[in-house]
């Protein structure tokens, strides 16, 4: 596919030294030792917005949640997708 037959660059790799988060790729099996990982643009996850509040989210790496702080809100992220549903959320404890 050309960059003329993709116009929001979906499908182009991030520019050499763009600022990226990794999330686990969808389907991977981690390898011995290690885990297979997808490179997202962090400018990507700094748009997501919690869905009760539309207030930003911070990305838990170790757990592989978006946290919602003001909805006390943890998002999971699935096969690398995140589920952004107040109904698949996790309710944060004090």
């Amino acid at each position: 596919m050309s960059a003329d037959e993709d116009p929001d660059g979906a499908g182009r790799a991030p520019a050499p030294g763009a600022d990226v988060t990794p999330l686990p790729t969808p389907g991977a099996v981690p390898a011995a030792g290690g885990s297979q990982r997808l490179a997202v643009d962090r400018r990507m996850l700094e748009a997501l917005v919690c869905p009760a509040t539309q207030s930003a989210l911070d990305y838990d790496r170790e757990a592989q949640e978006l946290i919602s702080r003001q909805a006390r809100l943890a998002y999971p992220i699935r096969d690398g997708i995140p589920i952004l549903l107040v109904e698949e959320a996790r309710r944060l404890d004090d």
